[in-house]
């Protein structure tokens, strides 16, 4: 079954709440739970889900999301990211900065 289009936006939200959680090189319990709780919500495939997540706590390459995909709704985007960021009680200078580049990236129409 191909995924709807909706599907394939909240599985690229996820990879990108990934890179948000890991960009402090710290995934915690309580951003753990939000990925988890958020994927199985908006219908990411589980097996999917869970391969991002193995691939995160081996310590992979995580996959770049679509950004074609997240420009369809960036401000859908950027509310899933500060959430996720203030979701352990406190937002990381890194998770700031990745945050303000992909607002910066889903405002550039030409990237």
């Amino acid at each position: 079954m191909t995924p709807s289009a909706e599907d394939r936006f909240n599985t690229e939200v996820i990879k990108l709440l990934l890179q948000v959680a890991w960009s402090d090189r710290s995934l915690t319990h309580a951003e753990h739970l939000v990925i988890f709780g958020l994927g199985r919500s908006w219908n990411v495939p589980e097996l999917e889900l869970q391969e991002l997540l193995k691939t995160l706590k081996a310590g992979g390459a995580l996959p770049e999301p679509d950004l074609a995909v997240l420009r369809t709704r960036p401000d859908d985007v950027l509310e899933a990211a500060r959430a996720l960021a203030v979701s352990d009680g406190r937002v990381a200078d890194a998770e700031k900065e990745l945050i303000a580049r992909v607002q910066a990236r889903l405002n550039d129409s030409q990237a």
